[in-house]
């Protein structure tokens, strides 16, 4: 087949232009799986100390909050590069030259997650973010170059980025205060919102979203494989320390891991089914929640397993419901981002909230792990059996 030198891709520098959002056989590129492996490092980094705080019941309520704020420092530019590069990969030298370099911002945030969560000091953190915002803000003009269509909503973005950015510097080196970071982290979010709110049809950035379902499902393997670490020291843990408690936390802990990843993969095609609705952004956000608490599931885990073997100043009525809550959040987190944004009917739309409640109740009265294990398996079981009966119905027609 003859190619036109207009259909010809230079390897260093091309036009910047929306994709086609119809694109066959869409997949996650190497380079943005590599990506990803970055963002590996800063949530084990900040899952450890999480996990640190807790077993050593060390100023927990501030480790709390530390961890799902800097939890979101390392989600969101993920999240906004993955949308980016959903919409406007043009896999040349210059996309993976701008690539890098924010990966090199990633990589000084992965280093700032200590000194933020133990000593409140984001120096380190603010230099990587901006280490990683200059390239991102200049794809964005260089899309309102390139793409005519697209430049009004390219500007908002460029600009808006590039001012929460002079805000975030300003506010680390002068103003530190908790009430202005949550006014940023607020005003963060609403940035894609009011770039996109475009009152001329068909200007909006174009997504696929076969390929965002794609990233979001490959993150939540990312940190459910960072909570499977957790498993592995239980295991260790029965190995070195054997008793019936341990073996029962560690079969519980990859029931409920295993289940985890069960749950969520088992609704399919969820970008077709909300493409171009503002459910969209409840999805998109909604993840965030997902990846925070399965990532805190693990680290609960491996305070569970402190406790066991007397490593832990926190005892285990406290352990277990604190896993608990970090899987009850979990459950809720994908409940608003699949059953309820699918609409599905009946006790479908509450299993995860009904099995919510179920590990609340196990977690109070029976204080067992592996209980909650086999709750999530039981609830993974109905859905098998019942998805079983749909399919042969439908093949009986």
């Amino acid at each position: 087949m003859s190619m036109t030198k207009s259909s010809i891709k230079s390897v260093l520098i091309n036009p910047i232009v929306a994709r086609d959002i119809n694109e066959s056989h869409r997949a996650s590129t190497p380079l943005e799986l590599f990506y990803d492996l970055i963002y590996v490092v800063a949530i084990a980094s900040l899952a450890a100390e999480m996990h640190h705080a807790i077993s050593n019941w060390h100023h927990v309520t501030h480790a709390v909050w530390m961890y799902f704020f800097l939890f979101f420092c390392i989600w969101w530019p993920w999240n906004t590069y993955t949308w980016f590069a959903s919409g406007y990969d043009t896999n040349d030298a210059q996309f993976r030259a701008a690539s890098f370099v924010q990966m090199i911002g990633a990589i000084i945030i992965a280093v700032g997650v200590k000194p933020a969560f133990l000593d409140d000091n984001f120096l380190t953190m603010m230099i990587g973010y901006v280490t990683m915002r200059i390239p991102y803000i200049l794809m964005w003009f260089k899309v309102a170059y390139d793409d005519e269509k697209s430049r009004p909503v390219a500007m908002r973005y460029a600009i808006g980025v590039l001012i929460i950015q002079i805000a975030w510097s300003l506010s680390i080196l002068y103003f530190n205060n908790w009430y202005l970071t949550i006014a940023l982290v607020l005003f963060e979010m609403l940035i894609p919102y009011i770039a996109e709110r475009s009152t001329d049809k068909g200007k909006n950035t174009k997504y696929h979203f076969d390929h965002i379902e794609e990233r979001l499902g490959l993150m939540t393997i990312i940190v459910l494989g960072e909570s499977i670490l957790a498993a592995v020291y239980a295991f260790e843990n029965v190995m070195e320390y054997f008793s019936v408690n341990s073996i029962m936390l560690a079969i519980g802990a990859i029931l409920i891991l295993f289940s985890m990843w069960w749950l969520y993969f088992d609704d399919a095609n969820m970008g077709d089914k909300l493409a171009n609705d503002k459910k969209i952004f409840i999805w998109s956000y909604g993840h965030y929640f997902i990846f925070g608490f399965a990532t805190a599931v693990g680290a609960l885990i491996s305070v569970n397993v402190d406790v066991l073997a007397n490593n832990a100043k926190i005892d285990q009525d406290l352990a277990v419901i604190g896993l608990a809550i970090a899987i009850i959040g979990y459950l809720i987190s994908v409940w608003l981002c699949h059953d309820l944004l699918l609409e599905k009917k009946g006790i479908q739309r509450y299993e995860l909230l009904i099995l919510a409640i179920f590990v609340v109740g196990i977690a109070i009265f029976s204080n067992s792990v592996l209980l909650i294990g086999i709750a999530f398996v039981t609830l993974n079981i109905i859905r098998l059996i019942r998805q079983h009966i749909q399919v042969k119905r439908q093949q009986a027609v």
